[in-house]
């Protein structure tokens, strides 16, 4: 009997070993978050593989090992499989994107658009910088800051910058927003956001775009008036609406620039339309030229209720300019005290669109 024993004991111990050393591992070598609106989920990294799942942007997973550019990994719901590595935003730069949209959210919308191609969202300005999401076309954005970088080459643009040279390209800086399918739980609470659509479950995202990749959605008033004058829109705001026979109209701000891109003027003239009811048709009330404005302007109201906006510039004293729209008529208000500057270039009005 105990020389049973001593030869069953050693083989159990042997086969716990065994069991142990063959046990199913779990391990996880760190996490990660979908930076795609969504990916396939496969059973191997074979040519021959089954889908397993749908991972959507936002989804966090746990990394379990590497081979190349796959990566093995745990979904949420327990489901293991194979994904593209470079579908993958590490943890550090997911937690930077974070702080992005919440600065971004702090600042008021400048202007409204779309973009025209499938266009990367970058975590800074330049072509270089990482990648946080691809948006595709027409998809709608908030603009809400602006920034220049050099006109470096990247691989992964929809368009390449060949011989670029020294130079320079606009980007804006935009909120938007990565949709998913209704019944999808979201990894970000959706905050109310002008471009999430009725009954879309969405996820807020902020990031860097390359200005000429978004067309901004400009009233025709607007928009046929910086045509004739060869200015670039930057950024349009509503002042006021006005009664009218027709029905209400509405009296713009615009902020643009001349010339080429890479200025290091955010915008260099203001321009206001107001409504002359009238001669039915807009006209231009106000211009102010040789600016070296800075983004954001900001739009509020005087004590009398009057239209005003607010906004910095670049050079100069660079302190705080405020306008307020008096009917027809703005006036660039001073603080008291404050020394009246040059003749200012606004100028009287005239037609600009009908």
């Amino acid at each position: 009997m105990k020389r049973k024993l001593l030869i069953a004991v050693p083989l159990l111990i042997l086969v716990a070993a065994a069991a142990w050393a063959l046990r199913p591992k779990h391990e996880s070598v760190g996490e990660a978050y979908i930076s795609e609106r969504s990916i396939t989920l496969w059973s191997s990294v074979a040519q021959v593989r089954e889908p397993l799942d749908t991972l959507r942007y936002g989804d966090r997973v746990e990394v379990m090992s590497r081979r190349n550019d796959s990566v093995k990994v745990r979904a949420a719901n327990g489901e293991i499989g194979w994904i593209d590595g470079r579908q993958l935003l590490e943890p550090a730069l997911w937690e930077r994107s974070i702080k992005l949209l919440q600065q971004a959210q702090t600042i008021p919308v400048q202007a409204h658009g779309r973009t025209k191609v499938q266009t990367n969202l970058r975590m800074q300005p330049g072509r270089t910088e990482p990648r946080l999401y691809q948006f595709g076309r027409g998809v709608p954005v908030e603009v809400v800051g602006r920034a220049v970088a050099d006109m470096a080459p990247a691989t992964d643009e929809k368009e390449p910058a060949n011989d670029s040279g020294n130079k320079k390209e606009d980007w804006y800086l935009v909120r938007a927003v990565a949709t998913r399918p209704p019944g999808d739980t979201a990894a970000r609470t959706a905050e109310t956001n002008t471009t999430t659509q009725p009954g879309d479950q969405s996820i807020p995202i902020a990031g860097w775009v390359v200005s000429r990749f978004v067309e901004l959605d400009l009233p025709d008033p607007v928009r046929e008036g910086i045509a004739s004058a060869n200015v670039r829109a930057v950024a349009w705001f509503e002042l006021s609406r006005v009664a009218d026979a027709s029905g209400e109209k509405v009296q713009y701000l615009v902020a643009g620039s001349r010339g080429p891109e890479g200025q290091p003027c955010d915008f260099t003239t203001l321009r206001v339309y107001t409504w002359d009811a009238k001669k039915a048709r807009y006209e231009t009330a106000f211009i102010e030229n040789n600016l070296c404005g800075a983004l954001p302007i900001h739009i509020g109201k005087g004590p009398k209720d009057e239209p005003e906006f607010r906004l910095r510039v670049m050079d100069g004293d660079k302190g705080e300019r405020v306008y307020r729209l008096i009917q027809t008529v703005v006036r660039r208000i001073r603080a008291p005290g404050e020394a009246p500057s040059r003749p200012s270039h606004a100028k009287p009005a005239k037609a600009a669109a009908r």
